[in-house]
């Protein structure tokens, strides 16, 4: 009889087990999934963000860029998201298919004359200075998938082409 009382209270533990591990595994996914809208959410819903400046093409890098610092700090706030969306992909602290939630927006931000402008001057000065450059994970993702032209390495490009301007001193 204690055998059998033995085998039932183990039989009775493992099914716990295995119902306990079944909820552990929903709760991740559903915490995950609710992370997952806080970051789409955030971008989306959020008046700081410069992104519809960047996807709606309109002329924002200029001379005057780096004096209005609304601007700026919209812009720049844009690309410090993405660039912390970058880094979670590549630390895979989300998947390739959560990224996919983003990819539009990436996309759309290196399509844009005025990102690619301005990471022109930001890596060149990064160069001239020694020193990190801004944006370090958004920019690797523009440079592993080849987001950036010909032109953008040489130093001169400004002199050969409209589409860069010399406005950082590098």
């Amino acid at each position: 009889v204690s055998d059998i009382i033995s085998i039932l209270s183990f039989i009775s533990i493992i099914i716990g087990g295995v119902f306990a591990l079944i909820k552990w595994n929903k709760d991740k996914k559903l915490k995950r999934a609710e992370y997952m809208q806080s970051l789409i959410d955030k971008i989306e819903n959020d008046n700081s963000s410069g992104f519809y400046i960047i996807e709606y093409n309109y002329d924002w890098y200029d001379a005057s860029f780096h004096d209005n610092k609304e601007l700026e700090n919209k812009i720049d706030y844009t690309l410090s998201y993405f660039n912390y969306i970058c880094y979670l992909k590549m630390r895979r602290i989300i998947t390739k298919n959560e990224f996919l939630f983003f990819e539009y927006q990436i996309k759309r931000i290196f399509h844009n004359p005025g990102v690619q402008n301005y990471f022109y001057n930001l890596y060149h000065f990064s160069l001239h200075v020694d020193s990190p450059m801004s944006f370090p994970n958004l920019f690797k993702y523009g440079k592993k998938h080849k987001l950036f032209d010909k032109l953008f390495w040489d130093k001169e490009a400004y002199k050969k082409n409209s589409k860069y301007s010399h406005i950082l001193n590098f």
